[in-house]
């Protein structure tokens, strides 16, 4: 399975930096600016505990056409990540514990997801909310100001409704910077760490979350 591959680094600014920043992002960059809700719910094992990779369940922008299961993990400072695109009927599916479609599926990160679900007892955990503007620097190359981040309290079985409770997660005043920069490996070493075939392609989707 072939992932997208990049390193990231990420820092609290203030509110003031946050609007200088996307005005000089803007002047240099052709106004090449997109703002999107990002919703994101986590797969908790049994006891809380995660597996060796983080998985989610995406939707972005409230829409019912862009929803992703997501995997990601991070090894000697690389992140790993790989998307795949579920419709509503297949995620509401997972949601509610229906995994059996999954097995063997063509889509190799849900016959992974498959695999993880049941070994380690995946189960829907809480549901996080967060605001967006990413910004596209140089190819390969991503700033993206995180302005609101919303957690809700305790576990959600459904991507269309809002939890009734949420707790910000970012300080007053504050912006989270993220810059994320691809890595692209030798194929060699590509093959090795992510065990892919040399038919597969690049994911499209992981990197610009």
């Amino acid at each position: 399975m072939i992932y997208t591959t990049y390193y990231a680094q990420t820092n609290s600014i203030t509110e003031e930096r946050y609007k200088e920043l996307k005005e000089a992002y803007l002047s240099t960059n052709t106004g090449n600016l997109e703002s999107f809700h990002l919703r994101k719910l986590e797969f908790q094992g049994a006891g809380q505990r995660k597996a060796v990779a983080s998985y989610y369940l995406c939707m972005k922008n409230r829409d019912e056409s862009q929803i992703f299961l997501e995997k990601k993990y991070m090894q000697n400072g690389l992140y790993f990540k790989k998307c795949a695109k579920l419709s509503r009927e297949e995620s509401e599916k997972l949601l509610n514990g229906d995994l059996e479609w999954m097995k063997n599926h063509r889509k190799e990160l849900l016959a992974d997801f498959y695999r993880q679900a049941t070994l380690n007892s995946l189960y829907p955990g809480r549901i996080t909310d967060y605001r967006r503007e990413m910004c596209r620097v140089k190819k390969g190359e991503y700033v993206t100001f995180t302005t609101a981040i919303g957690r809700g309290i305790g576990p959600c079985r459904s991507l269309f409704e809002e939890p009734e409770m949420k707790l910000p997660c970012l300080d007053k005043g504050k912006v989270l910077l993220t810059y994320k920069k691809s890595a692209s490996l030798p194929q060699m070493v590509s093959s090795m760490l992510q065990g892919q075939s040399m038919e597969e392609k690049q994911d499209e989707y992981g990197f610009i979350f």
